[in-house]
């Protein structure tokens, strides 16, 4: 085999990884955008992560967690996109994408799963009871179709300890819960 011809190999070779690759931070980039655009920070989790949001390597490429391998099915597969698995639990870890998300831990890897639950029910149509499974120092509350009482859809409470009643206005969305330091997650859709 000439140089000539292994050159041309391996320059066809380089230019499909490259091509792969750029893909990869096309999903990579639709990903940050899709939760941007919904007011949800992925910063932490994109940066910590990288690829390896959908992948079993930060560097990407290769086998796909379990949440990129429903991303490819369901979310480009059926083309529902991101929000046709943030309702699915990818990893089987007992939190749904979004919640995982919203957290900011990996929605494809259960070793990285959120530590306890935030439990959110609707005790009537205006009040919203909040219940961390610990004591949180900081809770994150974010409404979809939702408003809270004097806030909008935003509200950050300190030092929530058992349960917590909140008063809500709306017919129907989905309010989100987090409280980093303890890596708690929830969420109500209705």
């Amino acid at each position: 085999m000439t140089t000539k011809v292994m050159l041309s190999g391996l320059l066809v070779a380089v230019g499909f990884v490259s091509a792969e690759a750029m893909a990869f931070r096309k999903y990579f980039e639709q990903f940050s955008e899709h939760y941007k655009a919904n007011e949800i920070s992925t910063q932490l989790l994109t940066t910590q992560q990288a690829c390896g949001v959908c992948h079993a390597r930060a560097s990407g490429g290769g086998q796909r967690n379990p949440y990129g391998e429903d991303f490819k099915k369901i979310a480009l597969g059926e083309g529902k996109g991101f929000q046709g698995i943030e309702f699915l639990d990818s990893d089987q870890d007992g939190f749904l994408n979004l919640e995982e998300i919203f957290l900011q831990t990996a929605p494809g890897k259960s070793e990285e799963a959120p530590q306890g639950r935030i439990e959110l029910v609707l005790e009537n149509s205006s009040t919203l009871l909040v219940s961390p499974s610990v004591a949180c120092s900081q809770l994150n509350l974010q409404a979809f179709g939702f408003t809270f009482e004097n806030t909008g859809a935003q509200l950050m409470l300190s030092n929530v300890v058992g349960e917590t009643r909140l008063q809500i206005s709306g017919e129907a969305g989905a309010i989100l819960a987090r409280c980093d330091s303890e890596k708690l997650a929830g969420s109500l859709l209705r």
